[in-house]
């Protein structure tokens, strides 16, 4: 079965036989013990191609059997093939008459490839993709081809191809009864917000995307505007749109709404004061959803005529419609806290206080309490996902200027950006395997309270480079055709590696932040587990 791992083989080495300047080929006979042994990491499974010479040649062709490792075992082996098929069938791909350097599928897994490794150029982040085939002598000859072929190829791959396959990785990655989950009234809890990306300066990039921050648009570098929806539990994402820098983050996020509705059918979105508003509410109760959302103090919330405060301490109001309207108010329901901030200089504290409103009017199934705790899981969820990735992927392309993705025109920004959400989402899937693993259940119980290992603990930074390794030394077989190495190798297939890295240090301490939540979002932080830094766990369109 393509992508199968095949684990470790083991050959006498007295069999071992070479011949000219190819393969070495090995016999069959049983090992005994004491006799010397070479142990073999299976890269590929492929007829034989004999030689005159005795020497032998893989009868296969390299973009065929390159894969993302750990990476695209969480996609799904031949989620990538299927789509580029159904494109090519939909006549948005141009068919190719003969193999070349190149191939649909490979640069669609170089693309998600090079999205984690910013730093490196096109060839770099290709030989990695290829890594150990590229030592297989082939009977078809592959080598690395040039930027300037990679970047030909990626303009004949719509950017729809791959916010299909972004869409395909999107959704939750941890269930509802693990740790890190947040449910309110028997819904699962998201979080919606907007981030801005860093692009490479270009003429092209900046007319289309613009930037933020300078009214003449000469801010450092021009921006992509990406609003997502994202969980606390393994700060999966299960939906995102793109917009240029100039565009709101309401109307993407009600478009987004008005477009894919399952996304927010059934579940609580929790946003900050610069979302709410009666259109975008509307869109998202039209998905048959819910919202939390804080509102500034300039939002008329008046007590509604004959209501008063609930017993939870909260109270019925509305929020105006544009038709000004009666009819056409939106009722909710608001709480009001008080919390105690820091001042500018921090020298004393100040009281303020925080309207949080909700589409929830069953003040018993969804008390003011739980509705202000909910909300406050919107920082964990959204801002640390956005945090770890713009943070950790910058420089894209050898530049030091900061940029998050490379790409010089439009629509390979496009491309590109769908791609490194693609590819985060799927660094996160391993994280979140890694956590369900034996080991991770064991390492739980050598704690003093016996709490799980959560998401939270896990370091990003990390589990991106394992998955980057994995690329590398990923056994592929060519065909199921091979039916007693895939039989084989099944065992070992469902050994797969994870790296579960948990810090030795809190990576959720209080600090200060450049925009810092009006409640203290360290409530219900976990507690870092200290030890060694990382532990090793085996577990089975731009719009």
């Amino acid at each position: 079965m393509s992508g199968t791992p095949a684990g470790t083989v083991v050959v006498r080495a007295a069999d071992l036989r070479f011949h000219g300047d190819a393969a070495v080929a090995a016999g069959d006979c049983g090992l005994r013990s004491g006799e010397l042994a070479v142990f073999c990491r299976p890269v590929a499974a492929a007829p034989a191609v004999v030689r005159r010479d005795g020497s032998v040649l893989a009868g296969g062709w390299l973009p065929d059997l390159a894969r993302l490792g750990e990476l695209e075992r969480h996609l799904g082996d031949g989620v990538i093939e299927a789509i580029v098929a159904a494109t090519l069938e939909a006549g948005r791909l141009r068919k190719r008459g003969r193999r070349r350097i190149m191939s649909y599928p490979l640069a669609i897994r170089l693309m998600l490839a090079m999205s984690l490794m910013p730093d490196a150029s096109y060839g770099e982040a290709l030989a990695r993709v290829a890594g150990l085939l590229a030592d297989v002598p082939f009977a078809l000859e592959w080598h690395v081809p040039t930027s300037k072929v990679v970047t030909g190829w990626r303009l004949l791959i719509p950017a729809d191809v791959l916010e299909d396959l972004f869409w395909q990785a999107a959704g939750p990655l941890i269930g509802d009864d693990e740790p890190s989950a947040v449910t309110l009234a028997g819904m699962t809890v998201l979080a919606a917000d907007g981030m801005l990306v860093n692009l490479a300066d270009t003429p092209a990039n900046r007319a289309m995307f613009g930037s933020t921050g300078t009214e003449d648009d000469s801010s450092p570098l021009p921006q992509l505007r990406i609003v997502a929806v994202t969980a606390r539990a393994g700060r999966a994402m299960p939906g995102a749109i793109l917009g240029s820098s100039h565009a709101g983050e309401q109307t993407l996020l009600k478009r987004l709404a008005k477009r894919r509705p399952d996304l927010f059918a059934g579940r609580v979105t929790c946003f900050d004061r610069n979302f709410p508003g009666h259109e975008l509410i509307t869109a998202i109760l039209d998905a048959g959803g819910h919202v939390i959302a804080r509102v500034s103090a300039t939002v008329a919330l008046p007590l509604e005529e004959g209501g008063g405060w609930l017993p939870d301490g909260s109270r019925m109001t509305w929020l105006n419609a544009p038709s000004g309207e009666k009819q056409d108010r939106l009722p909710v329901r608001a709480a009001e806290h008080n919390v105690i901030m820091a001042s500018g200089d921090g020298k004393e504290e100040v009281s303020e206080t925080c309207t949080v409103i909700t589409t929830l009017l069953d003040h018993e199934a969804a008390p003011a309490d739980a509705v202000r705790d909910t909300y406050l899981t919107r920082w964990s969820a959204s801002e640390t996902t956005f945090g770890e990735d713009k943070t950790t992927i910058t420089g894209a392309g050898n530049r030091t200027s900061g940029p998050v993705l490379r790409s010089g025109s439009p629509r390979l920004v496009i491309q590109e950006a769908w791609a490194w959400l693609t590819a985060t989402q799927l660094v996160r899937a391993s994280e979140a395997a890694a956590l369900r693993s034996e080991a991770a259940a064991a390492r739980a119980l050598r704690r003093r309270d016996a709490v799980p290992v959560t998401a939270d603990e896990e370091s990003f930074t990390a589990a991106r480079l394992h998955m980057l390794r994995t690329m590398e030394s990923t056994q592929v077989t060519a065909t199921s055709s091979l039916d007693a190495i895939t039989a084989a190798a099944d065992g070992a297939a469902r050994a797969a590696l994870h790296v579960l890295n948990v810090p030795g240090r809190q990576r959720h301490s209080r600090r200060a932040q450049k925009a810092r939540p009006k409640f203290p979002h360290a409530t219900g932080t976990k507690t870092t587990v200290t030890g060694k830094p990382q532990v090793t766990v085996f577990a089975p369109g731009f719009y």
